[in-house]
């Protein structure tokens, strides 16, 4: 599994190690992961694309959710305009910062529709970069936030008992993307039909800037993270006793998570692999 948020966000970190408070699985109070990569991974070829991901072990005591990669909106889905098209309805979840939660925390749900699938890149605070515009407004906290698209469906209804019922449920979602900020304008600017974004004092208008979940695909496909996905799972699964093969005798009956140093030693071992092969 990985950690995704935005490129901006981890770059924020630095040096400093990155500290992940999640909500622990037996409704206790936050806890945070610890056991994760010695590194954010970006784009091999886009420096603009607002993504970073980091490499995440099991941890048995956290409450958490994957997106799989197939519900990810793909550049067909983008293409053929069946899956996605402008309009959809768009949601976010985040941190609401002001109030994030005593005892655990509290995701905030923002919602909006797609605005804009630029056939051509949108000069962004990041540089030109491949966006989505949705109508929505982005604020702190959201930086790095999955974003989901729910296909519009055409709702089927009729009369019972007086009263009118859908019969249509929700149509499936996939992810669109991650939240990477919003377009700000000078107050004094807002009539004027030509305006210059101003991030740092201006207005929001409305307009959320979404990084494609296309980036995040190409990041994962890239031949060295896939090469370090095969070597770790070979290899954790040799720490666990369970690759077939091995020692039968020693394999773990019980669910013990992997420690920090486990993994690290598998990324070591991976990371030395890889260099032989160069």
């Amino acid at each position: 599994m990985y950690f995704v948020t935005a490129k901006h966000v981890a770059e924020d970190i630095k040096d400093k190690p990155p500290y992940i408070l999640v909500n622990s699985g037996n409704g206790g109070p936050p806890t945070h992961i610890t056991n994760f990569g010695p590194r954010w991974f970006f784009h091999p070829t886009d420096k603009n694309a607002d993504v970073a991901i980091l490499q995440i072990a099991e941890q048995l005591n956290v409450h958490h959710l994957a997106v799989l990669l197939d519900d990810f909106v793909t550049q067909g889905d983008i293409e053929n305009r069946e899956w996605v098209d402008i309009g959809d309805e768009v949601f976010v979840t985040g941190l609401f910062t002001p109030a994030p939660g005593q005892k655990r925390n509290m995701p905030l749900v923002r919602h909006g529709n797609i605005a804009m699938i630029p056939d051509g890149q949108i000069q962004t605070e990041m540089g030109w970069s491949d966006v989505y515009l949705v109508e929505g407004r982005s604020i702190g906290g959201l930086s790095g936030s999955p974003v989901f698209v729910r296909r519009t469906e055409t709702i089927k209804v009729r009369m019972e008992n007086g009263r009118i019922t859908t019969l249509n449920s929700p149509g499936p979602f996939k992810l669109l993307g991650l939240m990477q900020g919003h377009w700000d304008i000078k107050e004094s600017d807002m009539n004027k039909a030509s305006v210059e974004h101003d991030g740092k004092h201006g207005v929001n208008m409305g307009i959320a800037i979404v990084t494609p979940a296309i980036k995040l695909l190409e990041i994962l496909n890239q031949p060295g993270m896939v090469k370090i996905r095969e070597l770790c799972d070979e290899d954790l699964g040799r720490l666990r006793g369970n690759v077939p093969g091995s020692d039968s005798a020693k394999k773990r009956d019980d669910p013990t998570p992997f420690t920090q140093a486990d993994f690290e030693t598998a990324l070591k071992k991976v990371s030395r692999k890889l260099s032989d092969q160069k």
